[in-house]
């Protein structure tokens, strides 16, 4: 369980935000939840489902997460890999679960403008530490990319995954410049989007060719 003590931390600091900074809110306040490819915000939340919600599943996937060797059949495979990275994978998805629930609620007081921009940043972030930890990730049924050519084959697995964690920074790299430099234009969302969805989706190419490769 100590294995899990940054995240326990980052879901502590994140209830603790989100009651300083929303128990204030008055009750029909309505608090930002989804954004659509323009950056703009089009989904809300009510006062309390803004609150609650995503400390909630910070909660469940820290659970999951440490109950990952009890209910993973490669568990015992590689379990001093597993060991060292689902910590540091809770640690990025709590991290970013709870930077982008102070920031809806950030939102909801006013404190900052909803310009669209940092929800590309936070999400850029998170895919440029994923992408370092990819190939650190053994053969399982729950993390990384789960393709049935992937979980079919040790070999195609590991250069899948190999190949992913420089896709996934290269994705967040641009998720991050081409907003900040381009600024907040519709055409360089839509040309951001299409260009990280195609690199996002490339691993999954990769790991068929790779799987036929071998079967050959």
């Amino acid at each position: 369980m100590s294995r899990f003590k940054w995240c326990f931390v980052i879901i502590i600091i994140q209830i603790i935000a989100s009651l300083y900074l929303g128990l204030s809110l008055s009750e029909d306040v309505k608090i930002p939840c989804h954004w659509n490819i323009k950056g703009e915000i089009d989904g809300y939340y009510g006062k309390w489902t803004g609150l609650l919600l995503f400390p909630g599943i910070s909660i469940a996937m820290l659970l999951l997460l440490i109950a990952l060797p009890y209910i993973s059949v490669r568990y015992k495979n590689a379990r001093e890999r597993f060991d060292k990275v689902i910590p540091n994978l809770a640690t990025i998805i709590i991290f970013f679960f709870a930077g982008f629930h102070v920031y809806t609620i950030l939102l909801a007081k006013e404190i900052l403008n909803p310009s669209g921009n940092m929800i590309f940043y936070l999400i850029g972030l998170m895919f440029i530490l994923l992408g370092n930890l990819l190939p650190k990730i053994p053969s399982n049924f729950f993390a990384g990319i789960r393709t049935p050519w992937t979980l079919s084959s040790e070999n195609v697995w590991r250069k899948t995954h190999r190949s992913g964690g420089i896709s996934f920074v290269l994705a967040g790299f641009l998720m991050i410049l081409i907003p900040l430099l381009w600024k907040n234009s519709q055409t360089s969302l839509v040309v951001m989007f299409i260009v990280v969805m195609a690199i996002v989706l490339y691993p999954v190419l990769y790991s068929f060719i790779l799987y036929k490769k071998e079967g050959k």
